[in-house]
């Protein structure tokens, strides 16, 4: 039980409140009494109980209202009595808007929200919870009177010493209403062709100066290696290429293709919130989302027509991790289900490098996605419930109930077999419906087209063999056996020398002989062998251009 009861009685009774009590003290369990005293100048007085004299208060209740002759001596004994309900939860999908203020850190016992009380260790609206406490935050509604628990925290669930103060519990009781409001106010997206027409289908892309010759490598690898002829749109943020030529190799394939250029002026859509600025104003009524760094391995078109999306008008790929095994604190225990008042939602998590949305059929949901990233405050960066964009796209999904097919396949990772038979994987693999390979996400070691002869490194290790300064990093494939259980997907991240580097964030396995449930394949034997040699000639390409 969590909460309070409050008994009031005048003056001249209080000596009589001592048999409650007592039969309080006959239990072993652990709660807080409040014994309000009036008199004819109001005083008040508040009685904390032992230890024991806890979760009995229930129990004594109960004996109360079942004996009716006891409940009428103390009716006569007692001039007023008022059972306060329960410190209760705030109601599940409740749009109120209330007028909530901060009462205070209430403590508990056992690493649980729900464990036994601790009131001696409760704290101030101001004071820095430590993130080894649990328990909760105590609201108060100024208009109803009602308290609430908000901020229901377990003991060690905040990642990197984020500071936790109740004082920011009615805000975050609002955040829910608030993003209600959102999708309230849902109209249809901006540049959305009527539903009679066909559906203009393209691929959108976000870049900033160091993603150029990422970017570059891409479209010159789906134009001419892969055969993709869907439209491409670009979009950037003026205030960041400041150099005039920036754009230039881009341009320069803008020749010959249908590539647009779109700035983006909305002072709020920086770093991740620009993707989900480009897919609300794309001039594409089905769009595909790839990140500049992103290569598929086939003409990607398909998706279009695949099943899946045509059912649910929209496709999202997993990340590496998932409640079992995850770096991001997306488990049960999360402030983050609290927060966007959803119930826990045990699958994969979400890997945004990738996304294919019909903007026809998801205004709302992508509305949601907007108010999640520009909320202020934002609590989801503040107290790191999510990584940048990329889980935003399901929960926004999810929370209303809106169509998405996950890809089921985990992905892969391309990299290299270490000396040391571990496997550093530098590049997200992810596949189709079918479980085929499709897109390789080069998120670590990206490229950049030219080489670092002022660094340490590059004087340490030697050039590649061939003449492209990036080196080549997709040697090997590791991927999941199906055949074994989720729980057993467990990518490892670690530091590790290579021929190019002395310090390399891998993801992977620190050890393929004690992995069994993954597989490892040379990349000279699969369909793309030859891509990323492409890819590091057209990187080198757009330097070139940028330099003339």
């Amino acid at each position: 039980m969590c909460g309070s009861v409050l008994i009031s009685f005048s003056v001249r009774q209080s000596n009589q409140h001592s048999a409650i009590r007592q039969r309080a003290l006959q239990g072993d369990d652990i709660q807080l009494f409040h014994l309000s005293i009036r008199d004819d100048v109001a005083r008040r007085v508040s009685i904390a109980s032992t230890e024991v004299w806890g979760r009995r208060a229930e129990l004594i209740l109960a004996e109360i209202r079942e004996n009716q002759e006891e409940k009428k001596s103390i009716s006569v004994d007692i001039s007023e009595l008022t059972l306060l309900e329960p410190i209760k939860l705030l109601p599940e999908g409740e749009t109120k808007n209330r007028a909530l203020k901060c009462v205070g850190w209430r403590n508990t016992a056992d690493g649980t929200p729900n464990g036994p009380r601790e009131p001696e260790k409760d704290m101030n609206c101001t004071e820095i919870v430590p993130n080894n406490a649990s328990g909760y935050c105590e609201v108060a509604d100024t208009k109803t009177g009602e308290h609430f628990q908000v901020m229901r925290k377990a003991s060690n669930i905040l990642r990197n010493r984020v500071p936790f103060r109740c004082a920011n519990a009615p805000a975050f009781a609002r955040f829910r209403v608030e993003a209600h409001a959102a999708t309230e106010n849902t109209s249809s997206l901006l540049n959305v062709a009527n539903q009679d027409l066909l559906p203009r289908d393209g691929i959108v892309m976000v870049v900033y100066p160091k993603l150029i010759p990422s970017a570059y490598a891409t479209i010159r690898a789906l134009r001419d290696v892969l055969g993709c002829s869907l439209p491409i749109e670009i979009w950037f943020r003026p205030d960041e290429m400041k150099d005039p030529k920036a754009l230039n190799p881009l341009r320069n394939l803008s020749q010959n293709s249908s590539i647009s250029f779109h700035p983006i002026a909305d002072p709020v859509a920086k770093r991740f919130v620009a993707k989900i600025y480009a897919i609300r104003h794309s001039f594409f009524d089905r769009v595909l989302f790839l990140d500049a760094d992103n290569v598929p391995v086939r003409d990607p078109s398909f998706l279009f027509n695949s099943s899946e999306f045509l059912k649910t008008g929209a496709l999202f790929w997993p990340d590496f991790w998932h409640p079992d095994s995850t770096i991001f604190g997306l488990h049960s225990r999360s402030l983050l289900w609290e927060l966007l008042d959803m119930p826990f939602v045990d699958m994969f998590e979400q890997e945004s490098g990738q996304l294919l949305v019909d903007r026809r059929l998801h205004a709302a949901p992508l509305d949601v996605v907007f108010f999640y990233a520009t909320h202020d405050p934002n609590f989801l960066v503040h107290y790191k419930l999510a990584w940048g964009d990329k889980d935003l796209f399901r929960l926004a999904w999810l929370k209303l109930n809106a169509t998405f097919y996950m890809v089921e396949t985990p992905p892969a990772m391309a990299g290299l077999v270490t000396e040391f038979s571990a496997f550093c994987g530098m590049t997200m693999v992810q596949h189709d419906t079918e479980g085929k390979v499709l897109f390789l996400h080069r998120n670590k070691h990206k490229l950049s087209g030219k080489s670092d002869t002022n660094s340490s490194e590059a004087r340490t290790f030697s050039p590649s063999a061939d003449a492209y300064p990036d080196p080549a990093i997709w040697t090997h494939l590791l991927s999941f056996d199906g055949n074994f259980s989720r729980d057993q997907y467990v990518v490892q991240a670690f530091t590790t020398p290579l021929n190019f580097t002395a310090k390399q964030k891998c993801f992977g396995r620190r050890s393929l002989r004690y992995s069994p449930q993954f597989h490892v394949q040379a990349v000279a034997d699969l369909s793309f062998a030859h891509l990323e040699t492409d890819l590091r000639q057209f990187a080198k390409e757009a330097t070139e251009l940028y330099l003339h």
